[in-house]
């Protein structure tokens, strides 16, 4: 009998320490920036040679915050609609993605912007993403798909 009662209160002491957060529970991530903005973005359709680029407009969603060890994460949403010179519409859907490993120091980060450039008409649709990497050198690659 002694044994159970041992059992339970050690079983009720643990659970105790993990509903104080003591244990296992990380520690949450503090919201530094979290605002709507509006936005302009001209790109070019890198999978159509020769058009001109499109003007597009809408809003961006940026969401900016710190993790325990000290590192800002950067995630800002954009849904942006326009057309170009020749009146084609288009609606492209933007995601960034950047890391401040030494915040508030900028460098070193790493940074990856994708584009979903979407026609409503005969043009070739694009999926462009750009990734920046500071660390542990400088390399930028793009990365382009093309899809009818």
């Amino acid at each position: 009998m002694f044994h159970k009662a041992l059992t339970a209160a050690f079983a009720a002491f643990v659970l105790g320490l993990v509903s104080l957060g003591v244990g296992s529970k990380p520690a949450s991530a503090e919201v530094t920036k979290n605002v709507w903005l509006p936005a302009a973005y001209s790109p070019d359709n890198p999978c159509e040679p020769g058009t001109t680029p499109i003007s597009l407009s809408g809003l961006q969603h940026l969401v900016w915050y710190t993790t325990p060890e000290g590192t800002l994460k950067m995630n800002i949403q954009a849904h942006l609609t326009g057309t170009d010179s020749d009146g084609t519409e288009y609606v492209a859907n933007l995601q960034r993605h950047m890391e401040h490993f030494s915040w508030p120091s900028v460098v070193p980060f790493s940074d990856t912007f994708t584009t979903n450039l979407i026609s409503k008409g005969s043009t070739v649709n694009a999926q462009i993403v750009v990734t920046y990497t500071m660390f542990p050198a400088n390399p930028v690659v793009t990365v382009t798909a093309c899809r009818g």
